[in-house]
C-alpha cells in the first residue's frame, strides 16, 4: 500500500471516529429506539454519570414553527442506564422527541430533537430492513456505519437484526464504541428488533440494552400484517425443548398474513468452512437450526431469516428438503452488515438461487398480499430482487395439533409433585400415561393437575374432535432423598484444577490425557489460571458447602463446553462448541459439604466459565470463595 493510500485510510478512520464518537457529551450511548408498537415506543440511552431520566415528546403538527414537545415522561431516581416507555400514542403517527438528564453536580445533558413513527395499522403498507452480523472487524471497520447510513436512506418503518450485534458481548466498549455510535444515524429514528447471536455471549449487556418481551431471548411480535418469531439458536432448539414447544404453539395460533422466523444460525448455507471445511470435506450445509424446518413446513412459514455466515444467499422456496415453488419456505442468509466477509463453497448447492460475498442489507416492502424484496450492497447497488404474491394455500388450517405443554415444580422432588398439562387450543383433548407407554385416546384424559409421588415419565398427546393427534411430549420426574454430605475433614478454601491442552469440539476423557500443569484457585474464575488463548481444557475439583437441606438448582455458563458433577453424578451436561450460555440441573442435598467437579474445554474464540445456584427468582448467583473447599 502506498504512503498516500495509508494516509487516506488513517484520515478516514479519524473522520469516522469524529462522526461516530459519543463521548463528546454526557451521553455514553446516545438515545435510540426499541420495540415500537401501534401505541407505544421505548427510548433508551446511557450517561457517563448517574442522572435524572426524562423524555420530552409530542405529535408532529402541520405548519409548526418548531418541533412539538408538549408532553413529557419522567422516571424517578437517578441512574446511568435510562429506559423510558411512552404509551397511549397514536398508531402510524409521527412524533418528535428529545431526552434530558441532569447529574448531581447540576450538569444538564439534552439530546438533539429527533423523530420516530409508531407502528403502522394492520391494513397499511410497511417496509422493514434486514441486517445481520454488525460486529466489528479489522478488515472493514467502516462496514456497519456505512450499512446503517444506507439503511436509513431507505427510511424503513423498522429493522430486524439476525444477531452478532457486537464482536464480544461481554466487552462493554464493543457496544459503546462500535455498535451504538456507528448505528446511531439509524437507531436514533428507527427501532431495531434483534435476536441473539453467538458473539453476544448471552451477555447481561444485551439484556440491558435491548427491549423485548420476556424471556427476551425468544419472543414474537406483530407489525402490520406480519408476525415475526424470534428464536435463540444458541440455546436448545431440539424437538421437545422449551423454544421448540413455544414456536410450535405460536405458529399454530398465528393468523398473520405473513409469517417470518428469525434466528442467528443457518438451516441452509453454502459457506465454505463453517459446517465442514470444503477444502478437504463435504459441508453439512447447515446447523442445528435445521431442527426447526419441520415446523416451518407444517405451519406455512413464508421466510426464515438468519446470519452467522457473513454472506448473502437466497434459497428456492422449499418444503421437506425439496424445492417447492408453489408454497415452500424461502431461506435468506443476510450476515453482511459488519463482520469480515466470508466465501462460498467451490460448488453450487441444490437450494441456492442467488449468492453474493459482500457487505449488504435487505428490504421487504409489504402491502396486503404483495411483497417486494431487495438485497443491496454497501455501495447501494442492487444485488438481488424479486416480487411475490401471497399464496392463499399457506393460510390453510393444519390438521395435526401442536404438542401438549407440561409444567412441573421441578424435575426432582422429595415427597410429591404436581404436573400441569395444557394444549394450544381450548377445543383440544389431552390424554396421558405415567408408566412410559404411548398415550392414545384410550389413555387417561386430563382434567386437573396430576399428583405424582414416585419417579415416573409422563407422556401426553392432544387430540382434535375428529381424531387428529399431536406429537408425543414427555417429562421425567424423580423422587429422591437428600444426598448425604461428605465426612472428609481437614479441608481448606478453594478448588483444585488440572490443566490440559488439545483441540477438541467435545469434552474428552481427561483421565487418558497428559497433564500440562496443576494448581488451585480461590474462586471459580478462568483468569486465575494461566492458559493459552484457544484449545485448552480444565478439570476443576473440590467441595461445595450447602447451608441447609433442600432442593438446589445449579447452573453452569460456559464458552465452550462444560459438565458439572455433584457427588460424582453428572448433573449438567453442557458439552459442545458453543457461545457463552447457561444450562441448569436440579438435585436435593443435605446440609454440609458435597463433592463437586467441573470439566471445561475452550475451542476457539472467547473463553468463559461460571457456575453457581439459581435463587427463588431464578437469578444466577455465582459460587463465592466462602462456599468452595478442597
Amino acid at each position: 500500500m502506498s504512503f498516500k493510500s495509508i494516509l487516506l485510510f488513517v484520515v478516514s478512520l479519524m473522520l469516522s471516529a469524529s462522526i461516530y464518537s459519543q463521548s463528546d457529551t454526557g451521553f455514553l450511548v446516545k438515545p435510540y429506539l426499541q420495540f415500537s408498537t401501534q401505541t407505544g415506543m421505548y427510548i433508551l440511552w446511557e450517561t457517563h454519570k448517574k442522572a435524572t431520566t426524562k423524555v420530552q415528546y409530542g405529535e408532529a403538527t402541520k405548519n409548526a414553527a418548531q418541533p412539538n414537545l408538549d408532553q413529557a415522561v419522567l422516571v424517578k431516581g437517578k441512574r446511568t442506564l435510562h429506559e423510558v416507555y411512552m404509551d397511549k400514542l397514536k398508531p402510524e403517527t409521527n412524533y418528535f422527541y428529545r431526552v434530558v438528564s441532569v447529574t448531581d453536580d447540576g450538569k444538564e445533558w439534552i439530546s438533539p430533537t429527533s423523530t420516530f413513527k409508531t407502528a403502522v395499522k394492520d391494513s397499511s403498507a410497511l417496509m422493514f430492513a434486514l441486517i445481520g452480523d454488525t460486529q466489528r472487524n479489522n478488515d472493514t471497520p467502516w462496514a456497519w456505519g456505512k450499512i446503517a447510513e444506507k439503511v436509513y436512506q431507505d427510511r424503513p418503518n423498522f429493522v430486524v437484526h439476525v444477531g452478532d450485534l457486537v464482536d464480544k458481548g461481554l466487552k462493554k466498549t464493543d457496544w459503546t464504541e462500535h455498535f451504538f455510535p456507528y448505528g446511531h444515524i439509524l437507531m436514533n429514528r428507527v427501532p431495531i428488533y434483534p435476536v441473539l447471536g453467538n458473539h453476544e455471549q448471552d451477555s447481561p449487556l444485551y439484556y440491558d440494552y435491548i427491549v423485548a418481551p420476556a424471556p427476551e431471548y425468544y419472543y414474537t411480535f406483530t407489525y402490520g400484517n406480519v408476525q415475526f418469531f424470534m428464536i435463540d439458536s444458541n440455546r436448545d432448539i431440539d424437538e421437545g425443548s422449551e423454544q421448540y414447544n413455544w414456536l410450535e404453539w405460536e405458529l399454530s395460533k398465528s393468523t398473520a398474513t405473513w409469517k417470518i422466523a428469525m434466528h442467528h444460525h443457518p438451516p441452509y448455507t453454502s459457506d465454505n468452512n463453517d459446517y465442514g471445511d470444503t477444502a478437504k470435506e463435504l459441508s453439512n450445509l447447515g446447523s442445528k437450526s435445521r431442527n426447526l424446518v419441520p415446523l416451518y413446513d407444517k405451519y406455512g412459514l413464508d421466510f426464515c431469516l438468519y446470519g452467522h455466515t457473513h454472506l448473502y444467499e437466497r434459497s428456492w422456496p422449499m418444503t421437506n428438503d425439496r424445492i417447492n415453488t408453489k408454497d415452500g419456505v424461502i431461506y435468506i442468509n443476510s450476515g453482511g452488515a459488519g463482520g469480515y466477509i466470508e466465501d462460498f463453497a467451490p460448488t453450487r448447492s441444490w437450494f441456492t438461487t442467488e449468492l453474493q460475498a459482500v457487505h449488504h442489507y435487505c428490504t421487504f416492502n409489504i402491502y396486503q398480499d404483495q411483497l417486494i424484496f431487495k438485497a443491496i450492497d454497501h455501495e447501494g447497488r442492487l444485488i438481488d430482487a424479486f416480487q411475490m404474491e401471497k399464496n392463499k394455500d399457506k393460510l390453510k388450517i393444519v390438521k395435526m395439533p401442536p404438542g401438549v405443554k407440561i409444567e412441573t415444580t421441578g424435575p426432582v422432588f422429595e415427597k410429591n409433585t404436581s404436573i400441569t398439562l395444557s394444549a394450544a387450543m381450548n377445543d383440544l383433548m389431552i390424554y396421558y400415561t405415567t408408566d412410559g407407554t404411548e398415550p392414545t385416546d384410550k389413555s387417561s384424559r386430563y382434567s386437573q393437575p396430576i399428583k405424582v409421588d414416585k419417579t415416573c415419565t409422563i407422556r401426553t398427546r392432544a387430540y382434535t374432535k375428529d381424531g387428529n393427534q399431536s406429537r408425543i411430549t414427555q417429562q421425567s420426574v424423580k423422587k429422591m432423598s437428600p444426598q448425604a454430605p461428605t465426612v472428609k475433614r481437614d479441608l481448606v478454601k478453594g478448588l483444585n484444577y488440572t490443566y490440559y491442552e488439545g483441540d477438541w469440539k467435545n469434552i474428552p476423557d481427561f483421565s487418558k490425557l497428559q497433564t500440562v500443569k496443576t494448581g488451585f484457585m480461590q474462586t471459580l474464575n478462568l483468569s486465575t489460571v494461566a492458559h493459552r488463548e484457544d484449545h485448552f481444557g480444565l478439570v476443576i475439583e473440590g467441595y461445595i458447602e450447602i447451608p441447609e437441606t433442600g432442593i438446589r438448582t445449579f447452573y453452569i455458563n460456559s464458552d465452550d463446553g462444560s459438565k458439572l458433577y455433584i457427588n460424582d453424578t453428572l448433573l449438567i451436561d453442557h458439552d459442545g462448541d458453543h457461545s457463552a450460555m447457561s444450562k441448569t440441573g436440579q438435585t436435593i442435598l443435605s446440609k454440609g459439604k458435597h463433592k463437586i467437579k467441573i470439566e471445561y474445554i475452550e475451542s476457539t474464540g472467547s473463553q468463559h466459565l461460571q457456575a453457581g445456584y439459581l435463587d427463588l427468582n431464578k437469578n444466577e448467583i455465582p459460587f463465592t470463595p466462602f462456599e468452595l473447599w478442597r
